[in-house]
């Protein structure tokens, strides 16, 4: 999502929790793996019996808990992070057929993560149900989209899922899953890869479309004040544990 950006500066989110706010993922852990996931879009590997669940995706800038159909899951090792969503999804449509398409003006799951509060860079990671990428390693906000998407292909890695007939409007769909990997490499400008007890802000986000005509349903795990899944102070922590937790 490309509106409203901001210069980050900080992983924090409000202190003051009104009894109003739907619930949200302010704190989650991502757990080391001694052995990753195959990707293939099904999420019934063992390995991610072990990840911590994240189920909390409001539009919390609305008050409103609209992502009661999305969970996922994150892991890492040293080579990698990797991640796993399911979604469910009555009407799957799409947009995008190739590398660093816009393919939040179909169906998305997305992923943003700030790896230093005291740097202004973060990334942000794409995939639709066609398992068509974007990846984004950004300097900072402003910037140009168009610059960066231009950029070659970084490693990042997906593979989606569809339980259902995707862009057939009218019908009755189930949802879609996605798997993924993102190589450390990507990182390289903010350090790479992160050691155990280490934390970054992070954000896992939804954009879903229903039928033609009607506005998508925008949804993040993060406490977003604003309707821009750039605003990374408002991101939530994520813990990276280490082995033996």
């Amino acid at each position: 999502m490309f509106a409203s950006l901001v210069l980050a500066t900080a992983f924090s989110f409000p202190t003051t929790i009104k009894k109003e706010d739907p619930p949200v993922t302010r704190e989650a852990v991502c757990r080391r793996t001694d052995k990753a996931a195959v990707l293939d879009g099904v999420i019934d590997e063992e390995v991610w019996k072990k990840a911590e669940v994240i189920d909390k995706f409001p539009a919390f800038w609305k008050g409103l808990d609209t992502g009661k159909g999305t969970k996922a899951r994150l892991l890492w090792d040293d080579e990698a992070l990797y991640f796993a969503a399911e979604m469910t999804d009555a009407e799957m449509r799409s947009f995008g057929t190739k590398h660093n398409d816009m393919l939040w003006n179909g169906d998305v799951f997305e992923l943003f993560f700030k790896p230093s509060k005291d740097k202004p860079a973060y990334y942000e990671f794409q995939v639709n149900p066609k398992s068509v990428v974007l990846e984004l390693a950004i300097p900072g906000a402003p910037f140009d989209f168009k610059e960066l998407a231009a950029k070659p292909p970084m490693g990042f890695r997906a593979v989606a899922k569809v339980n259902g007939t995707l862009d057939q409007p009218g019908d009755k769909d189930k949802g879609w899953t996605v798997e993924g990997r993102i190589p450390w490499t990507i990182f390289g400008p903010t350090g790479g890869k992160p050691k155990p007890g280490d934390v970054w802000g992070f954000a896992l986000c939804r954009y879903d479309y229903g039928p033609e005509g009607t506005e998508p349903v925008l949804m993040s795990s993060a406490p977003l004040t604003k309707p821009s899944f750039h605003k990374t102070e408002d991101y939530g922590r994520l813990t990276f544990e280490g082995p033996g937790k």
